[in-house]
């Protein structure tokens, strides 16, 4: 049976997750190896592989967790929130199609990997394989570490499409590692309104230093979500993740105008592109100020009109290793060998986490969007009706939202967009 959430639990846990999701791309983005890099992480993936190593966390440790990873609903209810939210995410893309032409997929996927021979308590295994679905794979890091690192690196790329490879790197797992945590993302989705190829066409992208680089830039003119606020356009291009539920036929032909095709009211769009674009010259100051809540607000603000969309043709991976970004988020003692208190895990070794690595791809073209996630956590023994011109021309905020929960499944910039 599918657990039940109120709809105040539901908002509460919508709102701790775009909290986190800014949060954590706010931490990512001030490390040095990002200075003037394009980013894209899935903070959904992150809080989920953190959320089942919160799971074992007490005392303090689960404390410094629960407030920096804005676990805002009582322990008692948040493992079932986030079943509840992974059962939504499920549900997505029914007879819907990708961009590759094969069914549409949203697949969101976790595993644990523990040491033969640790004593795991039951409970903390029971939560993971009701609310997670992440069943205990025995592996031995002790005698067959590279054995252990490649089987789970395997089970990894089976799970994103081969997109995310070596999530855990030469190095990253040792004779000390007793558990990994992982998650797993998939994402392959064709646009709502597809842009057409022809339409694709070389045009100047302002960098933020002001420079000019050319980018193979898409066009295409439909109804879309948009809004315009104080320092912002944004604008949201749904995906084809449901079919498209028709109005009546006097509306639905004020949509088939011209050349113009879109689900109209498309309040039955599951999935979206959100993009948002600040007023130029001012992306590192909207960045900065960029929350949460924030996020929140412009997509409660979007509304459908007409809209004549230049869209640059995105290729981007990356990878980061998110222990400083969290610690200064203050998950300080989960990562200390001396405080750390995983006591929920197991009660006959004492365990810290050393690292949480977290890898990302994303493809965008004419067809649709294609996009990948994986983290991993490593826990060792311590010892209107005139069309609106958008041009995407310019550094940009980019995310994927599940729009019935307004998750944010990935979040990231674009400085320059490459293909």
């Amino acid at each position: 049976m599918s657990p039940q959430l109120s709809d105040a639990e539901q908002a509460t846990l919508a709102r701790g997750q775009a909290n986190f999701a800014v949060d954590i791309y706010q931490a990512v983005r001030k490390q040095p190896e990002s200075v003037d890099k394009d980013i894209f992480l899935s903070p959904h993936s992150v809080s989920t592989a953190l959320a089942m190593t919160y799971a074992g966390a007490r005392g303090e440790t689960a404390a410094e967790m629960k407030r920096a990873l804005h676990f805002d609903l009582p322990d008692d209810r948040l493992h079932t929130a986030l079943n509840h939210l992974g059962l939504a995410l499920a549900s997505r893309g029914k007879d819907a199609e990708s961009k590759d032409g094969k069914p549409f997929r949203l697949i969101v996927t976790n595993s644990i990997w523990g040491q033969r021979g640790t004593a795991f308590e039951a409970p903390f295994l029971d939560n993971l394989a009701v609310n997670y679905g992440a069943g205990l794979n025995i592996v031995d890091f002790i005698a067959e570490t590279e054995r252990s690192r490649t089987t789970i690196n395997g089970w990894v790329e089976e799970n994103t499409e081969k997109r995310i490879k070596d999530i855990l790197p030469e190095g990253a797992v040792g004779a000390d590692t007793r558990l990994v945590l992982v998650n797993a993302v998939y994402f392959n989705a064709a646009w709502a309104t597809r842009f057409e190829p022809r339409a694709t066409a070389h045009a100047p992208f302002t960098k933020a230093d002001g420079s000019f680089v050319q980018v193979a830039m898409m066009n295409r003119q439909a109804y879309r979500r948009y809004a315009k606020g104080d320092g912002y356009e944004a604008v949201e291009m749904a995906y084809n993740s449901s079919p498209p539920v028709r109005p009546d036929a006097k509306r639905w032909e004020r949509y088939r105008v011209g050349h113009i095709e879109a689900a109209p009211a498309d309040d039955n769009v599951e999935l979206a592109m959100l993009v948002i674009v600040p007023t130029a010259g001012t992306f590192a100051a909207f960045e900065a100020s960029l929350t949460g809540d924030k996020v929140l607000d412009i997509l409660a603000a979007l509304h459908t009109v007409e809209v004549n969309l230049h869209f640059p043709k995105l290729k981007l991976d990356n990878g980061f290793r998110l222990k400083e970004p969290l610690m200064s988020l203050g998950i300080n003692q989960a990562f200390s060998e001396g405080a750390a208190n995983f006591s929920g895990i197991s009660t006959t070794e004492r365990l810290s986490v050393s690292n949480v690595l977290h890898k990302t791809f994303l493809e965008v073209d004419e067809s649709g969007t294609e996009a990948a996630a994986a983290t991993a956590a490593i826990v060792i023994n311590v010892s209107a009706h005139t069309p609106i011109e958008m041009k995407v021309d310019r550094p940009f905020i980019t995310a994927i939202v599940d729009r019935p929960t307004k998750t944010l499944l990935f979040l990231g910039r674009v400085l320059e967009p490459k293909r």
